[in-house]
C-alpha cells in the first residue's frame, strides 16, 4: 500500500494537466540603516546620487566639482519610503518585449540602492484605473506590480531638492558667541552668559544686553531660514558684504561670508563652513543678517506695565481729554462713551524703538503735538510721554520724550497718528 501511494503521488505531481500553485511575490523593501548610497534617475533628467558619509549625506552630480551636503531630514524621508513602501497589488510576469506597454522600457523614475542591501526599482506609467503606477524591482525580476502614486510623489525630486540650504548647522541654544564684521574686523560681538547674551564688543556697549527680538530673528535667519538655492561656482561673485562667525559651546566655529552678486540687486551669494558651493540669498534674508551694533541693541524707550494703568490724560494744543478704565475697558470720563483699542496702543508704547541715538535738546523747528500722561488706579503718575513733530526729521518719524531728562528719541510716528485718531479731544 505504501509503495502504491508513492507511485500515485509521483504520477499526480508529474502530470502535465496539473498546475502547481505559485505564491504571488511580495514587493521588497530595504533596511535604511544598511543603505550607503541611493542613485536616482528621472526621465529626461541627469542622474544623481545620495552618498552616505560619516556625519550625513552628500549629493553627487556630474556638473558639481564638490558634492553639496544633503538635508538629512529629506534623505531620511526617502529612505523611509523605500523601507515602508508596499505594492497595491501584483499584476503578473512580463517579458522584456512587453515592458513597453507598462512604460517600463523608458521608466519615469529609476532608483537603485547600494551598500549592505542592493535593490533596483523602475517606475513606469500610471495604470488605466489611475490607482497607481506600474513598477519592477530587481529582487522579483520580471514581476510587475502596481505601486501607490504617493511613491512617485515622495521620490521624484531633482538633486537640488536634497541640498541642505541652511547657512549654518547647529542648535541656537548651544551658541556661546556671535560676531559680525568685514574682512575679519568685527563690528560687534555678543557672548552668552547663562541664558542671556551681552555685548563684549564694541567697548562702548560692553555688558549691555542686545534686543532679544533681534537676536531671535538673527539666529533664525542664520540657522533655520533656508536659502533660495545653491550655485556650483562663483562666476558672479561680487564684493564681500560682511562675515558672520558663530562659536558653539563645544568650541566648533561656523562661518558665513556674504557677497554681492554681480548684475543683481535683489540676490546675494554666500559661502559657509556648513556647505559646499555658494548659497543664493534674497535681499530680505541678507537684511535680516546684516545688522549693525545699533540695530542689535535693546532700543525700547520705556517698559510699561499696562495692567497698572487706570486712567489717562491727553493734551493736544488747546484740547484735552480724560479717559478711565472700567471693568477692563476704556471710556471717556465725561461722556462715558467706550474707547476702542486703547490697551493695544498702550502695549505698543513698549514696542516703540528709537531709530537713532537720543539727543539732549530739540531744534527750534520741533513742536510739541501731544502730551500723554498715564496714571494708576489711585491717581499716581505711571509715566508721561510727550510727542514732537519736526520737519527736519524724515517722513514717518517724530520725537518722543519721557519728560525725565533722559533725552529725546527719534521714533516712528505711526503710534502718535493712531492715538490722534482714537482719542476724541475736547476744547
Amino acid at each position: 500500500m505504501a509503495l502504491v501511494s508513492i507511485i500515485c503521488g509521483a504520477f499526480f505531481l508529474s502530470s502535465p494537466d496539473i498546475q502547481v500553485l505559485r505564491l504571488e511575490p511580495a514587493w521588497p523593501v530595504v533596511k535604511s540603516d544598511q543603505i550607503d548610497r541611493v542613485d536616482v534617475c528621472r526621465r529626461d533628467e541627469d542622474c544623481f546620487a545620495l552618498v552616505r558619509k560619516a556625519e550625513g549625506w552628500d549629493v553627487v552630480q556630474t556638473e558639481w566639482a564638490g558634492a553639496p551636503f544633503a538635508d538629512f531630514a529629506k534623505v531620511s524621508t526617502l529612505l523611509d519610503v523605500l523601507a515602508q513602501s508596499k505594492a497595491l497589488r501584483y499584476i503578473g510576469r512580463t517579458s522584456d518585449e512587453a515592458k513597453g506597454q507598462y512604460g517600463l522600457q523608458d521608466p519615469q523614475l529609476r532608483i537603485a540602492t547600494g551598500g549592505g542591501q542592493s535593490l533596483s526599482i523602475a517606475v513606469g506609467d500610471e495604470g488605466p484605473s489611475g490607482e497607481g503606477v506600474f513598477a519592477l524591482n530587481s529582487l522579483s525580476e520580471g514581476d510587475v506590480f502596481i505601486l501607490n502614486k504617493d511613491f512617485v510623489r515622495q521620490c521624484d525630486y531633482s538633486a537640488d531638492y536634497y541640498f541642505d540650504l541652511h547657512l549654518l548647522t547647529g542648535n541656537p541654544d548651544k551658541i556661546s558667541s556671535v560676531s559680525i564684521g568685514t574682512g575679519g574686523n568685527f563690528s560687534w560681538t555678543i557672548v552668552r552668559s547663562k541664558e542671556n547674551f551681552a555685548f563684549s564688543f564694541p567697548p562702548a556697549l560692553a555688558g549691555d544686553e542686545p534686543s532679544v527680538g533681534e537676536i531671535d530673528l538673527f539666529l533664525h535667519s542664520l540657522i533655520q531660514t533656508p536659502a533660495k538655492g545653491l550655485a556650483p561656482d562663483s562666476e558672479r561673485l561680487g564684493n564681500l558684504l560682511f562675515n558672520v562667525e558663530v562659536v558653539f559651546n563645544d568650541k566648533n566655529v561656523g562661518k558665513v561670508d556674504v557677497f554681492e552678486m554681480e548684475g543683481e540687486d535683489n540676490y546675494y551669494l554666500a559661502n559657509s563652513t556648513s556647505q559646499n558651493g555658494f548659497f543664493v540669498l534674497s535681499k530680505e534674508h541678507v537684511d535680516q543678517l546684516n545688522k549693525s551694533a545699533f540695530g542689535m541693541r535693546k532700543r525700547s524707550v520705556l517698559s510699561l506695565e499696562t495692567g497698572k494703568v487706570g486712567s489717562m490724560r491727553v493734551l493736544q494744543g488747546n484740547q484735552s481729554f480724560i479717559g478711565v478704565k472700567s471693568d477692563k475697558s476704556w471710556e471717556g470720563f465725561e461722556d462715558k462713551k467706550p474707547l476702542l483699542g486703547i490697551d493695544m496702543s498702550l502695549w505698543r508704547l513698549n514696542e516703540l524703538q528709537f531709530e537713532a541715538e537720543p539727543i539732549g535738546e530739540l531744534s527750534s523747528s520741533a513742536e510739541k503735538v501731544m502730551e500723554l500722561e498715564l496714571m494708576s488706579e489711585d491717581g499716581s503718575r505711571v509715566v508721561k510721554v510727550l510727542f514732537f513733530s519736526d520737519p527736519e526729521l524724515s517722513s514717518g518719524r517724530c520725537w518722543l520724550s519721557l519728560g525725565d531728562g533722559s533725552g529725546y528719541y527719534q521714533v516712528s510716528s505711526k503710534l502718535l497718528e493712531d492715538l490722534q485718531g482714537q482719542i476724541p479731544l475736547r476744547k
